[in-house]
């Protein structure tokens, strides 16, 4: 399943505590309505997702989806956090999931768990895994409780701006994780784009510099970074497009630079890409930022 863009989610918080459990205490097999984060403070519990067992640590997370038939349990006594939230939601007023939680048979236990994909806009695709390490997360968490049990004034939108934060933190915790994995198999055609991004790359050039047939290349270079060579050549143009118009640099300049005929098509290029012209852009007050982001 897919869940859209970072940028469109307008999540709402159902539920949310601290808890200490003892040791073989069970969460189903069940489905659940909504998605949910449990994570660890303390103690120890097995996730059983399908054909998979994970071994869950203080430290650790577990992420589920309304199509997860899971079975969590504690090895021993275990202090943890459970939020449970919907990632698009008109309101954020929480909606308790007890009430549509549904027991699942051992034989849709065993059924292979859906995987769930986000878009982070300016950079590829990734897919939330189920169980993963995070740090720096548990005074935000308690955050969300504190907000959930107290009930403050205008509480359920505190709930989604820290929900929203928290989505964030995974998610780029999940990116730091990725770019610590092997080398990018297509790492010296990234970096001449970088490096060359006014040169009409050919998807044959590109691959050459791989070793790679081109159709392969082509395959293997979307699945790494969402994107096909031409567009991602597009998406790094623009991105030091901005950067340069930010220094003030003259727009025929970064124009010629960056490989376009005239200033014509470069113009409605970025403004295509971007919503805005070169112009509008480099007078936009939070642009600064939005590139120093980028970089």
């Amino acid at each position: 399943m897919h869940l859209g863009s970072l940028f469109d989610c307008n999540p709402a918080v159902n539920f949310a505590s601290r808890d200490v459990a003892n040791p073989n205490v069970q969460w189903g097999p069940r489905f659940i309505p909504d998605w949910q984060f449990f994570y660890v403070i303390s103690g120890e519990g097995i996730l059983h997702l399908g054909p998979s067992r994970h071994n869950i640590s203080p430290g650790e997370c577990v992420f589920l989806g309304p199509n997860d038939v899971h079975l969590l349990t504690t090895t021993k006594a275990t202090e943890y956090y459970s939020v449970h939230f919907m990632f698009h939601s008109d309101s954020p007023v929480p909606v308790h999931p007890a009430y549509l939680i549904r027991g699942a048979s051992a034989v849709q236990l065993d059924a292979e768990p859906e995987r769930f994909c986000i878009s982070i806009p300016g950079a590829a695709d990734i897919e939330l895994p189920n169980h993963f390490s995070i740090v720096h997360v548990e005074a935000l968490f308690a955050r969300i409780v504190k907000e959930y049990v107290r009930e403050n004034a205008a509480y359920p939108f505190a709930l989604r701006a820290l929900m929203m934060e928290l989505l964030t933190l995974v998610v780029r915790s999940n990116l730091s994780a990725q770019a610590d994995k092997p080398a990018s198999k297509i790492g010296p055609a990234l970096d001449a784009m970088h490096e060359q991004p006014g040169r009409q790359w050919t998807v044959a050039e590109l691959a050459d510099l791989c070793c790679y047939h081109p159709s392969y290349f082509t395959v293997i270079f979307h699945q790494e970074v969402g994107q096909n060579p031409k567009q991602y050549l597009i998406s790094e143009r623009i991105k030091q497009a901005k950067q340069s118009l930010l220094r003030g640099k003259p727009i025929d300049a970064i124009a010629a630079g960056l490989g376009y005929a005239s200033i014509h098509y470069f113009s409605n290029n970025f403004k295509k890409e971007t919503g805005l012209s070169p112009s509008e852009f480099r007078q936009r007050p939070y642009a600064a930022k939005t590139t120093e982001n980028e970089g």
